[in-house]
């Protein structure tokens, strides 16, 4: 059997707690980039294995959550933002559906799971931190509550001027 070596999710900047951590055959030094990935056999290299490394690698708050935005493919509009945990992050990239976790619910939730208005996500960013991620993708319908294309609608110009408006 050989051994190759690929790039993983690079190139991704990495601050753990100990001197050296070991992920999915990866292996980094402490304020290091992920140098190599190692492939030893097909099950390593699973979109789980994969995705398991990408979600050690995120910056979670100390409640286990980060940013999650969703943005328009096409348009390139913020439709809505909410949060994600591990599990969320994993299910939208497996599903394709947008899936947040709610923190007054203390559940996940995908969006349009009421509505049928679900965002069909064909790509996921993290920011340069790893503390944030956009879901990029294709509304179904309206994202907002209100029936609005998008959840931000109002500027603030318009509510300093018009604080009645602001309701």
């Amino acid at each position: 059997m050989s051994i190759s070596y690929s790039p993983c999710f690079q190139p991704l900047k990495v601050f753990p707690r100990s001197n050296r951590i070991r992920s999915s055959g990866a292996f980094t030094l402490n304020r290091r980039n992920v140098v190599a990935c190692m492939k030893k056999s097909h099950e390593d290299t699973s979109l789980e294995a994969k995705v398991d490394f990408l979600l050690d690698h995120v910056k979670w708050d100390d409640k286990g959550l980060a940013v999650a935005i969703a943005q328009n493919v096409d348009t390139g509009a913020v439709l809505m933002q909410g949060f994600a945990n591990r599990e969320a992050l994993s299910t939208t990239i497996s599903s394709r559906k947008a899936t947040f976790y709610s923190r007054s619910r203390s559940s996940l939730w995908t969006k349009g799971e009421t509505s049928n208005n679900f965002i069909n996500v064909f790509d996921v960013f993290l920011d340069c931190d790893r503390d944030s991620i956009i879901y990029l993708g294709k509304p179904d319908g309206p994202t907002c509550h209100t029936g609005s294309e998008t959840c931000y609608y109002t500027p603030v110009d318009e509510l300093l001027k018009n604080p009645e408006r602001g309701g």
